[in-house]
C-alpha cells in the first residue's frame, strides 16, 4: 500500500483554523501524501500561514488566486491539479485524525471496485471543543458496506447519509464518470449542498463503504457557509428540480423527492422560529402541512414538534437555537 494521497483543501479567511488543518495531515500515519491548498484571496493572515508550511515540507503545494473565485472553481482547480491515485477532500477549518488516510486505503485496498470511502466523525467548535462525539451515532442513519446507495434511499433519508466533503476519499478516475463538485448558482460565490449533490451522485452510481472509526472533526463555527440558511433552502430546491427532470420516470425518486422538499420546508420553519421571525415561520408550516406527503406523515415526532414549537414565545426558540445548535 504505497498510493499516492491527494489531499485538497480550499481556505478563504481560515487564519485561526488552517495550521490545525495542515497539521492534521502532517501527523497522517500514512505519509505518501501530496497536500494541495489554494487560497481564495483571504483578507486575513491565512495566506502567510499556508506559506510557512509549504516552506518546511515539499509535500505541501500552495496556490493563490489573485481575485475570490468561490468554493467550486477551487475545487476543480485543486482536482485538475492533483497527481495522486485517490482524492481526499478537506476544508480549511476542518481537520483529520491521524489514521484517516491509512484505514481509508486500507479499505479501498480489500474492495477492488469501490468508489468511495467516508468515515464517522466529531463535531467541535471554533476553539476545538467537543460539540457532538460519534456524530453517526448521533444521527443514527444506516450505512453501507461495499454497496451503491440508490437515488430513492439516499433522497428519503430523514439526515443525510453522508454529511461533507471531509468524510470521502476517492478513486480520481470515478469524477470522470460523475462529474466534479459544481454548482446551479453560478451568481453565487458558494452552493451550499455541493457536497450533498457530489456525495450522492458518486454514491449512487459508484460503491461506497462507511468506516465506523471516528477519522474527521466538522468544525462548526459562526463563519460556517452552512449557517445561511435560507440561501441553502433555495439553492436545494435547484437540485431537487434538476433530479425530479432527471428521474420522471422513476416513481420511487419521485416520492422520494417531494418528501425531501416537505423536509425542507420543514426545517425552514424552524430556522425563522429559532431567529425570532414567527409571520415567516407561519407562512412556512402552512406550506408544509398543505403540501404533506404520506412519507412525511411518518415524522409524526417532527410534526408534532413544529406545531408545539410555533405557539412558544420566541425567545424560547431562540434560546433552544443557542443552546442546542450551539450557534450566537
Amino acid at each position: 500500500m504505497n498510493q499516492l494521497v491527494s489531499v485538497i483543501v480550499p481556505v478563504y479567511n481560515h487564519e485561526k483554523f488552517i495550521g490545525v488543518t495542515i497539521e492534521s495531515v502532517l501527523f497522517q500515519t500514512y505519509k505518501n501524501w501530496e497536500l494541495l491548498i489554494v487560497d481564495d484571496c483571504s483578507t486575513d493572515g491565512s495566506w502567510g500561514i499556508i506559506q510557512e508550511y509549504a516552506k518546511k515540507d515539499s509535500r505541501i503545494r500552495a496556490f493563490r488566486n489573485d481575485e475570490n473565485k468561490g468554493l467550486i472553481p477551487n475545487w476543480k482547480f485543486l482536482i485538475d491539479t492533483s497527481r495522486g491515485e485517490y482524492i481526499a477532500f478537506l476544508e480549511g477549518d476542518d481537520f483529520f485524525y491521524e489514521n484517516n488516510l491509512k484505514r481509508k486505503l486500507e479499505v479501498f485496498e480489500k474492495y477492488s471496485d469501490l468508489g468511495m470511502v467516508y468515515c464517522n466523525f466529531d463535531v467541535v467548535n471554533e476553539k476545538g471543543e467537543m460539540v457532538t462525539r460519534d456524530y453517526r451515532s448521533f444521527q443514527n442513519v444506516r450505512v453501507y458496506k461495499n454497496e451503491c446507495i440508490s437515488p430513492s434511499e439516499y433522497l428519503s433519508s430523514k439526515h443525510h447519509l453522508i454529511n461533507s466533503y471531509g468524510q470521502v476519499m476517492i478513486r480520481k478516475y470515478i469524477l470522470k464518470k460523475v462529474g466534479y463538485p459544481r454548482t446551479l448558482d453560478p451568481s453565487e460565490k458558494v452552493f451550499l449542498p455541493s457536497d450533498w449533490d457530489f456525495n450522492f451522485r458518486v454514491s449512487t452510481q459508484n460503491k461506497v463503504y462507511y468506516l465506523e472509526e471516528v477519522l474527521f472533526a466538522y468544525r462548526r463555527h459562526s463563519n460556517n457557509n452552512s449557517y445561511d440558511a435560507v440561501k441553502a433552502y433555495k439553492h436545494i430546491s435547484l437540485l431537487l428540480a434538476e433530479y425530479e427532470k432527471n428521474f420522471r420516470e422513476n416513481k420511487g425518486v419521485i416520492t422520494a423527492i417531494r418528501y425531501k422538499r416537505g423536509r425542507y420546508t420543514y426545517s425552514k420553519a424552524l430556522y425563522y422560529l429559532e431567529n425570532g421571525e414567527k409571520g415567516d415561520a407561519r407562512r412556512e408550516c402552512f406550506n408544509y402541512f398543505k403540501n404533506l406527503q404520506f412519507a412525511s406523515l411518518m415524522d409524526f415526532d417532527l410534526n408534532v414538534k413544529l406545531i408545539i414549537r410555533m405557539f412558544l414565545p420566541n425567545f424560547i426558540n431562540v434560546y433552544i437555537r443557542r443552546t442546542y445548535y450551539h450557534q450566537n
